[in-house]
């Protein structure tokens, strides 16, 4: 018995003087206090006023105050009924102004609606000296006094051949989608496309050729040629000289318009706020701006493409088209889409293929470079789009042909 209370006691001495022994204890000693005090989920406290405001019940009302009974006066004369203000019809002696009507007539799509509308503007004020101007214009490139009062103001009624030009300008990339020669003549791109495809559309009625040669706008040529209109298109930033300036204001002034199509697509781009600005160079007067081309406008209803929503451009843009007026009349049409871009796709005759060949087949072709990055950088490059970006823009040449016709059949 002594020797198992030695082995006992020496077992313990030996354990107690152990310093693995000891340190094990003091590590779970320590961790024992730290969980100890830790909460894993402390105790459900709800706040007294929402509880109080959400779940206890309202107290009781108070009961009503006891009714007193008051004693009615009947009068013992005859007393005459009130006057209604509002419904009588009889003049008041000293207030007779008529009460103002306030029921509402506005709602969020009557104002959406003005928001979009064009404002009417008296088309006779064009004086008589311009339009003598503007007629002769319009005979320089094939219309006669016989076709103006035929048209009847349509475009599927005319019959005409015509000059396109691309204006050339300073410090801007005015050729950024057509390709030119080493003479600087055009061989194809963007602008021979779309006009192939007026000419394809209107079977020969209204016949368009792209000039080879771009139209330098501070040149000469501008007010001797008196197209139609010029296209006006790049990416950059830019600053018109002031004698191109000038001839885009006396070309405006015979009858002559700017289509300008943003090939930077977007508001606020590069092209889009030079465009503006230099725009309101060229018509600085102060109540003439850009507004925007209400859908009711000629250019989507009445014409050869009805379109009841503005054409999606270059990378999904859809901004409404925009337009700057003289005498109530279209000077200045702005496109900011990047349509142009769009007609860089060749469509074959009966719009179903797109011809992507390679090499080129000049002048008409398919950009070969955007059609390969069509889902990556060049996004929106697909036939529908581009068949609806030159449908609306056919109309768009439709409507500058023909916008003043009803003032030039009163010109002697």
């Amino acid at each position: 018995m002594a020797q198992v209370l030695s082995t006992q006691k020496s077992w313990t001495e030996r354990l107690s003087r152990s310093g693995y022994f000891l340190a094990a204890l003091l590590l779970h000693l320590v961790l024992f206090v730290m969980v100890a005090t830790w909460v894993i989920f402390p105790a459900f406290k709800p706040p007294v006023d929402d509880f109080t405001k959400t779940y206890l019940p309202p107290p009781a009302p108070p009961p009503p105050p006891p009714q007193v009974q008051q004693a009615v006066q009947v009068p013992t004369h005859a007393v005459a009924p009130p006057t209604p203000v509002i419904t009588s019809t009889a003049p008041s002696m000293d207030f007779n102004m008529p009460m103002p009507d306030f029921t509402t007539q506005t709602t969020p799509d009557t104002v959406s609606q003005k928001m979009t509308q064009k404002v009417a503007t008296p088309t006779n004020n064009i004086s008589s000296v311009r339009l003598a101007k503007i007629l002769e214009t319009e005979k320089a490139w094939g219309r006669d006094a016989n076709d103006i009062r035929n048209s009847n103001s349509d475009p599927r009624n005319i019959k005409a051949k015509f000059p396109v030009y691309l204006a050339s300008y300073a410090n801007g990339d005015w050729h950024c989608n057509i390709d030119l020669d080493a003479t600087g003549k055009i061989t194809g791109g963007s602008l021979p496309n779309f006009v192939a495809k007026i000419n394809e559309w209107s079977h020969g009625n209204i016949t368009g050729e792209v000039e080879p040669m771009p139209l330098n706008i501070g040149g000469p040529d501008l007010l001797d040629k008196k197209p139609p209109f010029i296209f006006f298109t790049g990416h950059k930033d830019f600053t018109l000289t002031q004698q191109e300036i000038q001839n885009l204001r006396d070309y405006l002034q015979v009858g002559g318009a700017i289509w300008g199509d943003n090939a930077l697509a977007g508001e606020g781009s590069r092209f889009d706020v030079a465009f503006r600005r230099e725009m309101k160079r060229v018509v600085p007067d102060a109540d003439k701006n850009f507004e925007p081309v209400a859908m009711t406008d000629e250019v989507f209803v009445k014409s050869w493409f009805p379109i009841n929503k503005i054409p999606q451009g270059m990378n999904y843009y859809s901004e409404p088209l925009e337009h700057l007026d003289i005498d109530g009349k279209l000077a200045i049409l702005y496109t900011p889409n990047d349509y142009s871009d769009l007609f860089s796709m060749h469509i074959m005759p009966g719009d179903a293929v797109v011809d992507d060949s390679w090499p080129y087949k000049y002048p008409l072709y398919t950009n070969h470079y955007m059609w390969t990055y069509r889902k990556i950088f060049y996004r929106n490059f697909a036939l529908e789009s581009s068949l609806a970006a030159q449908q609306l823009s056919m109309n768009i040449v439709g409507f500058l042909l023909v916008r003043f016709d009803k003032e030039l059949l009163l010109t002697p």
